[in-house]
Formats: C-alpha cells, structure tokens, sequence
C-alpha cells in the first residue's frame, strides 16, 4: 500500500510508474484501477532471474528502479545497476527488535547486498534503515509511510451504521486490530486478552488474513470466545475504524507499523507495545507505548474511558496537518527520484 499510495498522489505529469512483481497477487487490481502496466517475471534461479531482470531494464529503459521486497532486494538492484539504471532505491520496511540490537552485526554479511547496489536508501523508521543498512544507514531518508489520511476521518455517522449492521451495542467497547494472521503480529495475545475478559461488554475485532488464520478461528473456538469476532481480509478498513473505540496493536516486531497511524488518524487510542518504533506515534495524545510483558498494564489501560466523537474528530482534523499527509511524503520522494 505504501507504493500505491506515492502512485495514486504522485506528480504524473513528470513522472509515469511501472510495476514490477514475481507472480500475480490481491493487491494488482489496485494498481489496475490506477491505470498502471504490471510486469510479470517469475523467480527460477537467481542467475536466471538477474538475466532476464537486466534485458527488461535495458528494454524499458527506466530512470528510477525502487525496490521494496528484501528477499529478491539485492539481485533486483543489482541487475539495474547492470543495465545502467542512475537512480535505485532500496526501500526497508521493516525492523527485528525482537532481536538484540547487540546482535545485530552478525547480520552484517546477509544485509550488506542490500545497501551495496543502492543509490539511495529508504526507511519507513530510523531503526528499518539500521536494521536492513548496516553501513549506510546514516546516509539514508527516512520516509514516512504516508497514507491518505482524509479517508480514514471519523465520522460519527459511519460508526452509527456499522455498528447498527453489525448488530453491536452502543454500549459496547470495541477492540480493534488489522493486520496479517502471523506470529509477528502477536494476535494470540489479543485472544487471550479477551479470555481474561469475557465478562465484560467488550468485542475484539481482528481484520486479516495469513497462515496463523485456522489455528486463531480453532483457538477462538475451542474457549468459546464469543466476544471475537475474526473477519479475514476486508477492504472497509477506515469503516471498521470509525465504529471501534481502541486499537489494539501488541506486535512483537514493526518496521514501523502503518495500521496505527490509519488508528490514530481515525481517533481511537492506540495500545502498542513498547518495541513499535518511535515514528509510530503521531504526537496527538493518543498513542499509548506498553511493555508487551506487563499484562496488568495492558488490562488497566484497556479499562479507561473511550474518546468521545468530538474528541475524535479533533484528532482527526489535526493529524491532516502531520508528517504522514501523502501528499507531503509524494512530494519528499519525487525531489530524490529527481536527483540523478
């Protein structure tokens, strides 16, 4: 999304974009919506994939190569380097603080391709950039993760309709997390938070699809957990934001973490742990960091007051005003794509 985001608000009048991907995915009928070519070149062997990446380079004839996946990163950047591509960005998204950072250096030699090939370096937080560049990190841009933040305002009526189509009391304090059904994202925590709390009149909501789905709905079944509800992957996103009151976000790793600042625009309080980088909070009040360990913390928090729909709202008016307004962060990239 960070990628469709710079595209759809992007200067098209100097600028025209591309995509390239290995196989077909959910997310190409977005860029299709935008009108933009998708290119296929499928993984065999990294010979055989560097090969035909550096023909469709020379073919194309690109001024900007900007690669976002870490796996296939460096042979990517390397093929552009190759075929005589001036501008190649590497762009880190994410960041394991779940590992010491002590340990960090025995990386070294895996990550280094990733830096080696680049003519400039993209993070969505300081610590992505020092994760996935170890030599090269201080050198790099931080580039927020900037998201339309128009779409996702509170509005007081869509919280009225959704929680009347969802049959949810107004009574009825909803939790709400997004994101891929993976250990990262730690959504077995939230299932056991709402165990300890069956007797309350809480829903938890979890919007996601991914390998750890199956096991979550089992889980969620097996201890009768009628206060979850698992939705899968859903494209009403800043809807459901609007008709929950606090987003819960209990990761143990994040590049940055976009989800929260799609929360914190729609004026719920977020609940993150501790190891969710810095650039996650918007300063608008909203934003609470908790030690995924201290349970009895996470319960207490959990217990205060909801923001009202006024509070809401002014939350929302003011994160229109912040770093992560796309066109803000559009504007930062194209100015780096142009130095070449």
């Amino acid at each position: 999304m960070v990628f469709y985001n710079l595209i759809k608000f992007g200067n098209h009048s100097d600028f025209s974009y591309e995509i390239l991907v290995q196989r077909s995915g959910d997310n190409e009928r977005i860029f299709k919506d935008l009108d933009i070519p998708i290119h296929r070149i499928p993984f065999s062997t990294a010979n055989d994939y560097k090969n035909r990446l550096i023909q469709f380079f020379t073919t194309e004839q690109f001024d900007v190569v900007h690669a976002h996946m870490d796996t296939s990163m460096p042979i990517v950047l390397s093929a552009a380097k190759e075929a005589g591509i001036p501008c190649r960005v590497a762009h880190s998204h994410n960041a394991r603080v779940d590992i010491p950072e002590i340990l960090w250096p025995l990386f070294f030699l895996r990550h280094h391709p990733y830096e080696k090939f680049a003519t400039h370096l993209f993070g969505c937080s300081r610590i992505a950039l020092k994760w996935l560049f170890p030599l090269r990190w201080r050198k790099g841009h931080v580039i927020n993760n900037g998201i339309d933040l128009d779409k996702f305002r509170f509005n007081a009526g869509t919280r009225r309709q959704y929680r009347a189509e969802n049959d949810i009391a107004y009574s009825t304090k909803v939790f709400i997390n997004i994101g891929r059904c993976t250990d990262q994202k730690n959504h077995k925590f939230i299932l056991d938070l709402a165990k300890e709390r069956i007797d309350k009149d809480e829903l938890y909501i979890i919007i996601g699809d991914g390998p750890l789905f199956s096991m979550l709905t089992k889980y969620k079944e097996a201890h009768n957990l009628d206060n979850v509800r698992l939705l899968g992957r859903r494209d009403d996103v800043a809807e459901w934001l609007c008709a929950a009151d606090v987003f819960l976000f209990p990761s143990i790793y994040e590049g940055l973490g976009i989800v929260a600042i799609e929360a914190e625009a729609s004026g719920l309080n977020v609940l993150a742990t501790d190891t969710i980088p810095e650039e996650a909070n918007m300063h608008l009040g909203n934003f609470h960091s908790i030690p995924l360990k201290n349970k009895t913390l996470w319960h207490q928090i959990m217990s205060k007051e909801t923001n009202s729909n006024e509070i809401r709202s002014d939350l929302s008016h003011k994160a229109l005003s912040s770093d992560y307004n796309i066109i803000n962060v559009v504007r930062t990239v194209e100015y780096i794509y142009n130095d070449i």
